[in-house]
């Protein structure tokens, strides 16, 4: 039984538990506040710079565009100027090569904040979560595990009692492997016994060699009474 469950079956019956200052579970409660909020402000950057377009006109962009490494505003852009060169009123595809450059500056901004959001904003907290805050947490795991190695010490010297139903649920499992145990050296002693018995019968019974009697040669009156005579001696 480990400690920590034997200083929960101590609590559970009115045992002693450490309790920590109020200055530090303040400062406790603050660093899993924080953590959790750079674990949602990491998720969030990268809502904000993925290329997500109305499925709608995702699939019609995706299906005119060329050139699959653009971002959303390069794609509409080029799926524009593709539709400019299609129209003879020369007027309307002025306009649509005009919005054409406006995309395509719209995307080249894009591309900058992206990369300034994934490598100023999200790198740093990614690595942050999984540096430091990661060090910090098994930190706080292993002082928790510290206070109740203690109050179990704490507990036993006051000589609280375990836990009824822990107590009972280690003895059965004890219970369980003893049977297991017992069961396996019954099976184990009789096919010895047996081996015995039919040696014995064999020899009384003229046969040349143990071939005779795995072949079963021997009448299946006999192999029954062998083990009834093996159950009743073990």
């Amino acid at each position: 039984m480990t400690t920590k469950i034997k200083v929960a079956a101590y609590r559970l019956t009115g045992g002693s538990k450490t309790v920590y200052s109020a200055n530090y579970e303040e400062k406790i409660s603050l660093f899993n506040n924080f953590k959790g909020q750079i674990e949602k402000l990491i998720s969030l950057a990268v809502s904000l710079v993925t290329d997500n377009l109305a499925t709608g006109l995702k699939q019609k962009i995706s299906k005119d565009s060329v050139d699959s490494g653009m971002n959303k505003f390069e794609k509409v852009g080029q799926t524009l100027y593709k539709y400019s060169s299609q129209i003879e009123d020369d007027s309307s595809a002025s306009v649509l090569q005009k919005a054409k450059e406006v995309f395509d500056k719209a995307g080249q901004k894009h591309r900058s904040f992206r990369t300034n959001i994934l490598e100023k904003i999200q790198k740093p907290m990614k690595e942050w979560n999984e540096t430091n805050a990661k060090h910090v947490s098994k930190e706080l795991k292993s002082v928790n595990s510290k206070r109740d190695e203690l109050d179990y010490a704490i507990n036993k010297l006051r000589k609280k009692p375990d836990d009824l139903e822990v107590q009972q649920s280690v003895i059965s499992s004890a219970m369980i492997a003893l049977m297991e145990v017992i069961e396996d050296y019954n099976k184990n002693m009789k096919e010895i016994f047996k081996v015995v018995f039919l040696t014995s019968v064999a020899k009384n019974a003229g046969y040349q060699n143990m071939n005779m009697v795995k072949n079963k040669r021997i009448p299946d009156l006999i192999y029954t009474q062998i083990d009834r005579e093996i159950d009743g001696f073990i």
